[in-house]
């Protein structure tokens, strides 16, 4: 039984992997010709928006309603609009993209305003405003496409995912001693240590391919290191999220992974982190 799940849980990874290559593959072709990435961005949104969504209902069940279509335009209305704005090469993108969200924000809490039972609408701008910061968390990977390349992305990307499959094969095998159990049951401190393992491994070997020589090796196990643990945490937040509204799996995306949220659970926080960091050692 575990033999099976393990060997689903590869051959839908596997999948995942080949569709990031994919992307990453077409925008290399646009960088030659001195074009934008937009692949990146069009995966990116592919599982944002659903996660949004999905995360309205878990939200939704855990007693804070929330409601998923206004979600989920807020959360597209940002993204198209930090690509929009990374593609024009506007000057100070990242002012235009703050202006941006605080405008739909002002939107959304002007939208929020008609409820007429207070209660449950400042329970629903809550729930609202959770979403929108996630949203803003995971556009950080546009960032990244268009700071360096999608290869850098798909190197953090994998990065952080790597240390997920790591972690989930040694918790399986080896795992003892509980990690947080009032958030998550099956997460272990051996699963953990070894996630961190696998996201230093893979990291390494990962920037050392795409990431152009940017980085020394050093600054590459620090980052792999950081967005590990950044990813851990996220991961442990939808935990959270899911237990209190008594939700197994975010959706059913792919079986053995869940749903687009529990698929980018690991990158709302590890993302930022990552893209923050290779800035700041790239000076």
């Amino acid at each position: 039984m575990i033999e099976s799940r393990i060997a689903k849980r590869f051959l839908f990874g596997s999948l995942l992997v080949g569709m990031l290559g994919l992307g990453l593959w077409f925008d290399r072709g646009r960088a030659q010709r001195g074009e934008p990435p937009i692949a990146a961005s069009l995966m990116i949104a592919a599982f944002t928006l659903p996660a949004l969504a999905e995360l309205a209902r878990i939200l939704t069940a855990a007693g804070l309603p929330t409601p998923a279509r206004p979600l989920v335009i807020a959360g597209f209305v940002l993204l198209a609009g930090k690509t929009a704005l990374r593609m024009q090469a506007v000057r100070a993108p990242g002012a235009w993209f703050v202006a941006l969200a605080v405008a739909t924000l002002v939107a959304l809490a002007a939208w929020q305003l008609r409820d007429r039972d207070l209660k449950s609408g400042a329970a629903r701008a809550a729930g609202l405003v959770l979403g929108l910061v996630l949203a803003v968390l995971l556009s950080s990977m546009v960032d990244v496409s268009f700071d360096w390349s999608t290869d850098v992305l798909f190197a953090l990307v994998l990065t952080a995912k790597a240390g997920d499959s790591a972690a989930y094969l040694v918790g399986r095998s080896m795992g003892r001693h509980k990690l947080i159990e009032h958030v998550s049951p099956k997460k272990t401190v051996e699963g953990a240590i070894g996630g961190l393992l696998g996201s230093l491994a893979v990291g390494a070997w990962l920037f050392a391919v795409f990431g152009g020589g940017r980085w020394t090796t050093v600054e590459i196990v620090f980052v792999a290191g950081a967005v590990n643990v950044a990813s851990q945490v996220g991961d442990l937040y939808e935990s959270l999220w899911k237990r209190a509204g008594g939700v197994k799996d975010s959706g059913h995306l792919l079986p053995e992974f869940g749903g687009a949220l529990d698929i980018v659970d690991s990158l709302f926080l590890a993302m930022p982190v990552g893209w923050g960091l290779l800035a700041a050692l790239q000076g």
